[in-house]
Protein backbone atom coordinates (compact mmCIF):
# COMPACT_ATOMS: atom_id res chain seq x y z
CA UNK A 1 0.00 0.00 0.00
CA UNK A 2 1.39 3.41 -0.91
CA UNK A 3 2.00 5.99 1.82
CA UNK A 4 -0.81 8.18 0.43
CA UNK A 5 -3.27 5.27 0.40
CA UNK A 6 -2.24 4.30 3.95
CA UNK A 7 -2.92 7.87 5.10
CA UNK A 8 -6.35 7.90 3.43
CA UNK A 9 -7.27 4.53 4.99
CA UNK A 10 -6.12 5.79 8.41
CA UNK A 11 -8.12 9.03 8.08
CA UNK A 12 -11.23 7.05 7.13
CA UNK A 13 -10.86 4.72 10.12
CA UNK A 14 -10.35 7.70 12.45
CA UNK A 15 -13.44 9.49 11.06
CA UNK A 16 -15.43 6.29 11.67
CA UNK A 17 -14.17 6.22 15.27
CA UNK A 18 -15.14 9.87 15.77
CA UNK A 19 -18.62 9.13 14.40
CA UNK A 20 -18.93 6.00 16.54
CA UNK A 21 -18.56 8.18 19.64
CA UNK A 22 -21.30 10.60 18.52
CA UNK A 23 -23.71 7.79 17.67
CA UNK A 24 -23.10 5.91 20.92
CA UNK A 25 -23.51 8.94 23.16
CA UNK A 26 -26.71 10.03 21.39
CA UNK A 27 -28.07 6.48 21.81
CA UNK A 28 -27.35 6.66 25.55
CA UNK A 29 -24.87 3.78 25.34
CA UNK A 30 -22.56 5.25 27.95
CA UNK A 31 -20.78 1.96 28.76
CA UNK A 32 -19.83 1.65 25.10
CA UNK A 33 -18.73 5.31 25.07
CA UNK A 34 -16.54 4.65 28.10
CA UNK A 35 -14.99 1.59 26.47
CA UNK A 36 -13.74 3.82 23.62
CA UNK A 37 -11.58 5.60 26.21
CA UNK A 38 -10.44 2.54 28.22
CA UNK A 39 -6.83 3.06 27.12
CA UNK A 40 -6.73 6.81 26.80
CA UNK A 41 -6.94 10.11 28.61
CA UNK A 42 -10.36 11.77 28.67
CA UNK A 43 -11.00 15.27 29.95
CA UNK A 44 -11.89 18.91 29.62
CA UNK A 45 -9.69 21.90 28.97
CA UNK A 46 -9.90 25.60 29.48
CA UNK A 47 -9.98 28.21 26.73
CA UNK A 48 -6.17 28.02 26.62
CA UNK A 49 -6.30 24.33 25.63
CA UNK A 50 -4.73 23.16 28.90
CA UNK A 51 -6.43 20.21 30.63
CA UNK A 52 -8.47 21.19 33.69
CA UNK A 53 -9.86 17.70 34.44
CA UNK A 54 -8.45 14.41 33.24
CA UNK A 55 -9.29 10.72 33.59
CA UNK A 56 -6.49 8.36 32.52
CA UNK A 57 -7.15 4.88 31.10
CA UNK A 58 -10.17 4.15 33.28
CA UNK A 59 -13.40 3.20 31.46
CA UNK A 60 -15.30 2.92 34.75
CA UNK A 61 -14.35 6.49 35.67
CA UNK A 62 -15.38 7.76 32.22
CA UNK A 63 -18.72 5.94 32.56
CA UNK A 64 -19.25 7.39 36.05
CA UNK A 65 -18.46 10.91 34.84
CA UNK A 66 -20.81 10.63 31.84
CA UNK A 67 -23.67 8.96 33.68
CA UNK A 68 -23.55 11.38 36.62
CA UNK A 69 -23.62 14.38 34.28
CA UNK A 70 -25.94 13.43 31.39
CA UNK A 71 -29.70 13.39 32.01
CA UNK A 72 -31.50 10.50 30.31
CA UNK A 73 -35.10 10.24 29.07
CA UNK A 74 -37.46 7.35 28.31
CA UNK A 75 -36.98 3.67 27.69
CA UNK A 76 -34.47 2.92 26.40
CA UNK A 77 -32.78 5.77 28.26
CA UNK A 78 -31.36 8.33 25.83
CA UNK A 79 -30.18 11.93 26.29
CA UNK A 80 -32.26 13.23 23.36
CA UNK A 81 -29.19 14.91 21.89
CA UNK A 82 -27.46 15.01 18.56
CA UNK A 83 -23.72 15.57 18.59
CA UNK A 84 -22.77 17.32 15.32
CA UNK A 85 -19.10 16.92 14.48
CA UNK A 86 -17.81 19.37 11.86
CA UNK A 87 -14.65 20.98 10.48
CA UNK A 88 -12.59 17.91 11.37
CA UNK A 89 -8.89 18.08 10.52
CA UNK A 90 -6.91 14.86 10.83
CA UNK A 91 -3.13 14.52 10.75
CA UNK A 92 -1.62 11.04 10.45
CA UNK A 93 2.00 10.23 11.23
CA UNK A 94 2.64 6.50 10.98
CA UNK A 95 0.79 4.72 13.81
CA UNK A 96 -0.14 7.98 15.53
CA UNK A 97 -2.62 10.65 14.57
CA UNK A 98 -4.35 13.75 15.87
CA UNK A 99 -7.62 15.46 15.06
CA UNK A 100 -9.28 18.75 15.82
CA UNK A 101 -13.06 18.92 15.40
CA UNK A 102 -15.82 21.37 16.16
CA UNK A 103 -18.66 19.90 18.20
CA UNK A 104 -22.16 21.33 18.47
CA UNK A 105 -24.74 19.55 20.59
CA UNK A 106 -28.43 20.09 19.98
CA UNK A 107 -31.20 18.78 22.20
CA UNK A 108 -34.97 18.65 22.27
CA UNK A 109 -37.42 16.97 24.64
CA UNK A 110 -41.17 17.11 25.19
CA UNK A 111 -40.64 20.15 27.45
CA UNK A 112 -37.54 21.63 25.81
CA UNK A 113 -37.61 23.03 22.27
CA UNK A 114 -34.94 21.72 19.89
CA UNK A 115 -31.94 24.03 20.21
CA UNK A 116 -28.14 24.14 20.38
CA UNK A 117 -27.03 23.66 23.98
CA UNK A 118 -23.25 23.83 23.62
CA UNK A 119 -20.41 24.15 21.17
CA UNK A 120 -16.73 23.59 21.45
CA UNK A 121 -13.73 21.69 20.15
CA UNK A 122 -12.43 18.15 20.52
CA UNK A 123 -8.66 17.74 20.57
CA UNK A 124 -8.08 14.03 19.91
CA UNK A 125 -5.01 11.85 19.65
CA UNK A 126 -5.08 8.31 18.28
CA UNK A 127 -2.82 5.31 18.07
CA UNK A 128 -2.99 2.29 15.81
CA UNK A 129 -2.75 -0.97 17.74
CA UNK A 130 -2.64 -4.23 15.80
CA UNK A 131 -4.08 -2.48 12.74
CA UNK A 132 -6.98 -0.86 14.61
CA UNK A 133 -7.17 2.84 15.45
CA UNK A 134 -8.15 3.81 19.00
CA UNK A 135 -8.31 6.95 21.10
CA UNK A 136 -5.10 7.87 22.94
CA UNK A 137 -6.65 11.04 24.39
CA UNK A 138 -9.59 13.39 24.10
CA UNK A 139 -9.83 16.89 25.47
CA UNK A 140 -13.07 18.83 25.14
CA UNK A 141 -12.87 22.61 25.23
CA UNK A 142 -16.23 24.34 25.56
CA UNK A 143 -16.51 27.59 23.62
CA UNK A 144 -20.21 28.43 24.11
CA UNK A 145 -22.95 27.13 26.37
CA UNK A 146 -26.67 27.55 25.96
CA UNK A 147 -29.50 26.29 28.17
CA UNK A 148 -28.16 23.04 29.70
CA UNK A 149 -31.14 22.54 32.05
CA UNK A 150 -32.54 19.59 30.10
CA UNK A 151 -29.13 17.97 29.57
CA UNK A 152 -27.10 18.20 32.73
CA UNK A 153 -27.74 16.54 36.08
CA UNK A 154 -25.26 19.00 37.57
CA UNK A 155 -23.61 22.27 36.53
CA UNK A 156 -20.33 22.45 34.66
Amino acid sequence: MTEELSRIVAESAIRDLLCEYTHLIDQGRLRDVASLFAHSDYGQCGADGVATTLISSDADAVFAACSSFIRMYGTPAVPRTKHLLTNTRISVDGNEASALSYITVIQGTEDFALQPILSGRYFDRFTCVDGSWQFASRLFCMDSMGDMSAHANRSL
